[in-house]
């Protein structure tokens, strides 16, 4: 039974008793409320705004105790934690890391009335003896954090969250109801509620954080982007910093690069061991380590108010990822700041990783397949994750069968049933005569959901309209510009961004390519690999000490990446570099070079500047390079006129001349004379985004700066 809705002097008095607090923040008071009376709610506030408080205060107040759904560990971890001195003896958690004997204890305390709050993740409540135990005990309130995992058409879909549907109608039918989420639309805010089986009331605060700065910061490169990432972590070295990066690798990378130039930087990924992980962590925590270069494996448990800075070194994969990631700047009220780094070639590479993450008709019929391989007359089928990803030849690491049986389920094909320990029980249904159908138009729906996430998120990164409003629009929420907190409203010098956009000197490629890169090679003081030699060669921000010493740093820099790499490889199938396992400072080895036989070296010669292509170091597929001779009488005349209308351009947007193009792209625009828009497209660096908004009034400019129109005609 509810308790009856205390008179707000005695919440106010209630809150300040258990948590020191004089106020509530806004909806936090509607909420308490709500569940105070028993009725199911729905809360959809931004993160950092203590959605928290609004499940611990009633679970205080109430006469039955509280379970509480949460996704992660690292977050129920933080949440017990965190909670008020005077709590911490009611509050509780049981996950995966706690030992059978200590759930037994925890449970045991929680039947005689020690325990206030239970806080457990959503697998939890698929097994069949936990189930037991939960109809045992009369809990006055479920609370769901992370509620948008329940949809299957959401940016973070959590297929056991469907299951508590199945829970709210069984053994926790008598409990209030209430759902909490930082990222909910308007229609998904419509369909939580009914993935539950409830009416819930709905109170939803506003999703502007007025204290962060929304920055986007557009680049020619990935060699752009570390530079910028460098420089960018370099100008405040004091400030908690989070770097998120889509990749583990990328992570390692961009934190060894930042760590050789002397900053207090690690790496963290979820493939890290977990002491590894919660060392790091703590260390962040305390303020001895100042930034993390982290896949988003991080910063779902971390509650340090503090945190100044944030990037995102790739583009999120939707939105509401973007509005996560960024959420964990500024949580103590202050101002903070958070930067996106983009170029062309990041919009084709999310919506290829949004694709590839999705399950497909062939991979969906391989886990069928395997789950009636197993099935063993009329019983179900019991099989663990890993053992299903095996046998359905799924790469684990990047799809998870959990998925694909979700889709199943949906699909009408099995039903999945309590869970038998850690593997999952499943019930093979006849097949509906519309099953491919039914699939197909899952399949569908799943990926135009993704794909629009995807172009949701790139057009926020291209968009000139003020960047809080495109969120609040997102979301449902009204905004009125100019909201001084972007870099469209707001635009301002950013020598970060200036030092990455900025052409680097390189000198022209020696006569013998093959030559410098063993000379490189022999003079190296200490053994490096293929990446770390072509970082060497090509002058990149992320070699390490032993090539930014070397008197060879850059000395192909002039060229494309992919054409260095391609070179140095040949090299090793030639036998002029010899690859061997050196010893490594962690006790493993990996594999270096060293100089084989220069007899016979091949003959290198880079492709003329007018037709060479781009490669990893920028550009499009296809893209022409920078002219690499003298510009003609009548070409200078032409730069001088882009560089003319380039300046009066940044002068009226109010941003760095190298935003709408950078010298060498302007030269080769000058040289190439561009007729056409897709003509235009040929040149290096000018990407799609600049070629609409700039395109028509660059080839006007070219157009006028021609004597006449004989030049081209004569070239």
């Amino acid at each position: 039974m509810s308790a009856a809705p205390a008179p707000s002097g005695a919440l106010r008095a209630e809150l300040r008793r258990l948590f020191g607090f004089e106020d509530f923040r806004q909806g936090q008071e509607e909420v308490v409320r709500h569940v105070l009376a028993g009725r199911d709610c729905l809360a959809v506030m931004p993160t950092g705004s203590g959605k928290s408080l609004c499940y611990l205060l009633p679970a205080m107040l109430l006469p039955r105790p509280t379970l509480v759904v949460s996704p992660l560990i690292a977050l129920m971890k933080d949440q017990v934690e965190h909670v008020p001195e005077a709590l911490r003896n009611t509050v509780t958690s049981i996950h995966s890391q706690v030992g059978p004997e200590d759930v037994a204890a925890r449970l045991h305390a929680l039947g005689e009335g020690r325990v206030r709050i239970l806080f457990v993740a959503p697998e939890r409540l698929r097994q069949e003896r936990f189930a037991r135990v939960l109809a045992s005990v009369p809990f006055g309130l479920l609370a769901i954090d992370e509620a948008h995992c329940v949809s299957m058409w959401g940016h973070d879909f959590r297929p056991d969250y469907l299951f508590l549907h199945r829970v709210l109608g069984g053994p926790l039918r008598g409990a209030t109801a209430m759902a909490l989420t930082a990222t909910a639309t308007l229609a998904l805010s419509a369909e939580i509620p009914r993935a539950l089986g409830r009416e819930m009331a709905l109170v939803r605060t506003p999703g502007i954080r007025e204290n962060l700065r929304y920055e986007v910061v557009t680049l020619e490169d990935e060699e752009a982007k570390k530079r910028y990432t460098d420089r960018w972590a370099r100008a405040a070295p004091g400030e908690s910093t989070i770097i998120y990066a889509r990749a583990r690798m990328q992570c390692e990378r961009l934190a060894r690069m930042l760590q050789q130039g002397g900053l207090s930087a690690a790496h963290y990924h979820a493939e890290l061991p977990p002491a590894e992980r919660a060392a790091i962590q703590e260390r962040f925590l305390e303020g001895s380590l100042r930034t993390i270069v982290a896949t988003t494996a991080f910063g779902m448990g971390i509650d340090k108010p503090d945190i100044r800075r944030v990037l995102l070194y790739n583009y999120p994969s939707s939105v509401e990822d973007y509005v996560q990631q960024v959420g964990r700047a500024g949580r103590d009220g202050q101002p903070s700041t958070c930067v996106l780094l983009a170029t062309r070639a990041d919009a084709g590479n999310l919506r290829r990783f949004t694709r590839g993450d999705l399950p497909t008709l062939e991979e969906l019929r391989r886990v069928w397949s395997a789950l009636r391989a197993r099935r063993r007359g009329d019983e179900d089928v019991v099989v663990s994750a890993g053992e299903l990803a095996r046998a359905a030849d799924l790469d684990a690491q990047r799809k998870s069968p959990i998925v694909h049986c979700g889709v199943l389920e949906r699909a009408g094909l099995i039903e999945r049933r309590y869970d038998a320990g850690s593997d999952m029980r499943i019930a093979m249904l006849p097949p509906p005569a519309d099953a491919a159908a039914r699939l197909g138009a899952l399949l569908e729906r799943m990926a135009a959901e993704a794909a629009q996430r995807a172009e949701d998120v790139v057009a926020f990164g291209e968009s000139s309209r003020c960047r809080h409003l495109q969120v609040a629009a997102h979301f449902g929420d009204v905004l009125l510009p100019p909201c001084t907190r972007c870099d469209i409203c707001a635009p301002r010098l950013d020598p970060a961004a200036e030092a990455a956009g900025a052409a680097r000197a390189f000198p022209p490629p020696p006569a013998d390519p093959a030559g410098a890169i063993l000379d490189a090679v022999g003079a190296l003081r200490w053994p490096l690999g293929v990446a770390g030699l072509v970082d060497l060669l090509t002058g990149s921000v992320s070699a390490g000490y032993a090539g930014r010493s070397s008197a060879h740093y850059g000395a192909l820099g002039a060229l494309p990446r992919s054409t260095v790499k391609r070179w140095v490889l040949e090299l090793v199938r030639g036998g002029h570099l010899e690859a061997y396992q050196e010893a490594s400072r962690d006790g493993g080895t990996y594999a270096a070079l060293r100089v084989g036989t220069r007899a016979g070296l091949p003959a290198f010669h880079a492709a003329p500047a007018s037709g060479k292509r781009a490669g990893g170091r920028g550009g499009a597929a296809g893209a022409l390079e920078p002219p690499g001779q003298p510009l003609s009488p009548a070409e200078q005349a032409t730069a001088a006129a882009l560089r003319a209308w380039r300046l009066e351009e940044a002068r009226r947007i109010a941003k760095p001349s190298y935003v709408i193009m950078q010298d060498r792209t302007l030269q080769a625009i000058a040289q190439a004379g561009p007729r056409s828009l897709a003509e235009l497209r040929h040149i290096h660096g000018m990407g799609e985004r600049r070629i609409e908004e700039w395109g028509e009034q660059i080839l006007a400019v070219v157009a006028q700066s021609e004597p006449g129109s004989g030049r081209r005609q004569g070239s």
